[in-house]
């Protein structure tokens, strides 16, 4: 008895916990059609509903029919490593030189004005000369691209 006792605690610490998410975006799933409110108690019901409901709540998260939603800078970095990955190469050439075509569309893929791509571009040349000469990984190129852009206030507001 005493066992169940803590598997069931261990079980409601767990799922509290998950529904603490400052954007409002948890519980996403099929209790979401359930418990629609936004708050900490709907919050953590959502997810101890889809807890119970394992199998139907994960398939249908996994397939995109349970009002899950990627967010968009999900998406923005999805779309600048997907360019990055496609050419690696020609990219970390234009990265070198600090110019060319494809590090100009790198840089918009996240969002960047024309007005600021030119800064961007200097920044990359630098930390490219300065240690991502060295990296292999198209994943490394666009974290330090995030950094160089969330370096300056100025940037982020230009790159969204």
């Amino acid at each position: 008895m005493r066992f169940i006792g803590s598997v069931f605690g261990l079980f409601f610490l767990l799922h509290a916990t998950y529904g603490r998410a400052a954007d409002g975006s948890s519980g996403c799933g099929p209790a979401w059609y359930i418990f629609k409110e936004n708050s900490i108690v709907s919050s953590s019901l959502r997810n101890t509903t889809n807890g119970i409901l394992w199998p139907v709540s994960t398939l249908g998260m996994t397939f995109g029919t349970s009002n899950c939603a990627k967010h968009s800078l999900v998406l923005e970095e999805q779309r600048s490593l997907h360019f990055a990955t496609k050419s690696y190469d020609l990219l970390r050439q234009d990265m070198a030189r600090g110019s060319g075509q494809h590090l100009n569309a790198y840089i918009a893929s996240f969002g960047c004005s024309a007005a600021v791509r030119s800064k961007v571009a200097a920044d990359l040349q630098t930390s490219f000369h300065q240690e991502l000469y060295l990296t292999v990984a198209p994943e490394a190129l666009v974290e330090a691209t995030t950094a160089i852009i969330h370096s300056s206030p100025a940037l982020e507001e230009a790159c969204s």
